[in-house]
């Protein structure tokens, strides 16, 4: 066995550069945080080969002094510390081993220059050791430039992926770092393409600032579909703006958390975001939000890890059940509003037809082209009297007509809106019985005629189990023989519903729960199942009264904008887009 030795410098740099740099976009990050820790109110990134051949990042901030450039590429040297508390850390760097560990692992050039400096200076580093050291005409603030990264490790170099994705990787770090950084102007360039420039905002409200930087860096839409988010909880204040439940992802891309105003990847707030969502989301998909994460310093540790994107809480389970609240609170605000993605979307699905008409069909009124007279809609024959002066008193406008016994078409003042009858009643009859079972008043009606069901032996087992939960939600059941059960009461709400078919989804529901425990933190399974059978089926015949009692059901009722399934219950088209398709604008 070998002799126990002190590892050479280099190797120890080598090692640390590990740690901290996992890719590109890991020195990018290190820099760009140097540059606002220096207080720069401009910073420019340009990279080639997705960052493997060049990085370059140039700011506008305090600059490196002359006697403190070379002291910048030794290890643990900072400037960040102003104690010994890493509780108190205010800054994003502080160890003092971004440049010595990018400077082990490349080839990095340093210029930098302070206002009180005539002139700059110049430093290159080549695998961990000064080449030179030299003046240099320059403005104030630093440029840092990388050459061949990893080259002094070229086992590293192998595991990056494809051009094209570390360059994503890189984009999506800087669009995090621009959103938390609205006072500062971030462009960034890819092989001398510039992909986004961001403006310099400095608003009365953080949220005002952070919209502008949302559509300098992903357009109007992402921001029209965002509700702003300012709650506190004790010591907890929690700022930013969260998608609506239909304006969702595939993945968790497009959720930026930040605690203290640093960019962390915690599975603890991403599984709080995920819950918070669950009862208007797909279990696949993920909202998209921009959270910001305020506490006192002392009670969070961000020295975990060399990267500083993970963090440790000291009361984890207060700080989730707290960011669950708010998110929930927040969405209720906006009870039926559905994503303006969704227009989007119909919208490109209009496709223009050749039509060749046939004059022997009968002309409406409303100049509207019927083949047969039998086909004349009701709505026509018998023109509808609208009764209220202005349909755009309400959001979701005044019915017009039924589409395929289906689908509501509405009108507004400045469009029309399409509405999934079944989806958004089955919403409303969900939140009802919610509502009703929080507050303690499930109504319940008697049946005329007991409903009897006959039920397997596992079934039966399992009713007997669970009879009493069933009764706390509304049905009543009795046993009926050995193998039968009688309901005689079901919640009022529910009436008309097919009873049998109910009974047994519900049943099986129960069957994924152990325990009567576990049954209670299910009760929104339970009630999702139940408003299915309970609301309007897809293919019923409504009165326009019908439907309008529907839309103002819809506007009175909390997240309405989505079915229990997370798919939207409507679509708004504007007039203006309508006007768009047939050429008008």
């Amino acid at each position: 066995m070998s002799k126990i030795k002190l590892l050479s410098q280099k190797l120890i740099n080598i090692i640390a550069a590990g740690e901290v740099l996992e890719r590109p976009a890991s020195a990018v990050k290190e820099l760009v945080e140097n540059s606002i820790d220096a207080g720069s109110s401009r910073i420019e990134v340009y990279i080639r080969d997705g960052g493997k051949s060049e990085i370059k990042v140039i700011d506008d901030g305090i600059g490196i002094p002359k006697n403190e450039l070379k002291l910048s590429v030794q290890r643990h040297a900072t400037s960040k510390l102003s104690s010994d508390d890493l509780l108190l850390i205010r800054t994003l760097g502080f160890r003092g081993e971004a440049l010595p560990s990018i400077g082990a692992v490349c080839k990095m050039k340093i210029l930098s220059k302070t206002k009180e400096e005539e002139l700059g200076n110049e430093l290159t580093i080549n695998a961990g050791e000064i080449e030179s050291f030299k003046p240099r005409a320059r403005n104030d603030g630093t440029t840092i430039i990388i050459n061949d990264i990893f080259f002094s490790t070229p086992a590293r170099l192998k595991f990056l992926k494809s051009t094209n994705y570390e360059s994503l990787v890189i984009k999506k770090m800087l669009e995090k770092l621009a959103l938390s950084n609205t006072k500062v102007e971030f462009s960034y360039f890819n092989n001398d393409k510039l992909i986004f420039k961001t403006k310099s905002y400095d608003e009365k409200t953080s949220n005002t600032s952070l919209k502008k930087r949302i559509i300098d860096l992903f357009g109007k839409q992402f921001e029209e579909n965002l509700i702003p988010l300012e709650q506190e909880r004790g010591f907890l204040n929690f700022e930013g703006l969260i998608g609506l439940p239909t304006f969702n992802h595939s993945n968790t891309t497009n959720q930026f958390i930040f605690v203290n105003n640093r960019m962390v990847n915690d599975r603890l707030i991403h599984g709080a975001i995920k819950v918070a969502y669950r009862d208007f989301m797909s279990y696949d998909r993920f909202p998209q939000v921009v959270v910001f994460i305020n506490l006192p310093h002392d009670l969070v540790d961000i020295n975990v890890h060399p990267t500083k994107s993970e963090v440790k809480f000291k009361d984890s389970n207060q700080l989730r059940s707290s960011l669950i609240s708010s998110i929930r609170t927040t969405l209720s605000t906006e009870a039926h509003k559905a994503s303006t993605s969704n227009t989007t979307k119909a919208l490109k699905s209009f496709r223009a037809q050749n039509i060749n008409f046939k004059f022997n069909q009968y002309v409406t009124d409303n100049n509207r082209f019927i083949k047969n007279q039998d086909e004349i809609p009701d709505q026509i024959r018998n023109p509808i009297e609208e009764t209220e002066t202005s349909s755009g008193e309400h959001p979701l406008g005044f019915a017009k007509c039924q589409y395929h016994n289906n689908y509501i078409i509405s009108q507004k003042n400045d469009g029309i809106i399409i509405v999934d009858q079944h989806a958004a009643h089955e919403r409303i009859v969900y939140e009802q019985l919610k509502k009703n079972f929080h507050e303690g008043k499930i109504k319940t009606q008697i049946l005329l005629i007991p409903e009897i069901i006959k039920l397997d032996y596992s079934l039966m087992k399992l009713i007997e189990k669970f009879e009493k939960i069933l009764i706390k939600h509304g049905v009543s059941i009795e046993k009926f023989g050995t193998d039968s059960i009688v309901v005689r009461e079901i919640p009022d709400i529910l009436v008309g519903c097919d009873v049998k078919k109910l009974i047994i989804d519900t049943i099986n529901e129960i069957t994924e729960i152990e325990s009567s425990d576990e049954i209670e933190n299910h009760i929104n399974k339970i009630y999702s199942s139940m408003a299915c059978h309970g609301s309007i089926r897809a293919g019923r015949e409504l009165k326009l009264d019908e439907m309008n009692n529907l839309l103002r059901d819809m506007e009175n009722t909390p997240f309405s904008g989505q079915c229990n399934h997370g798919r939207p219950t409507y679509v708004e088209l504007k007039l203006k887009d309508i006007e768009k398709l047939f050429g008008r604008k």
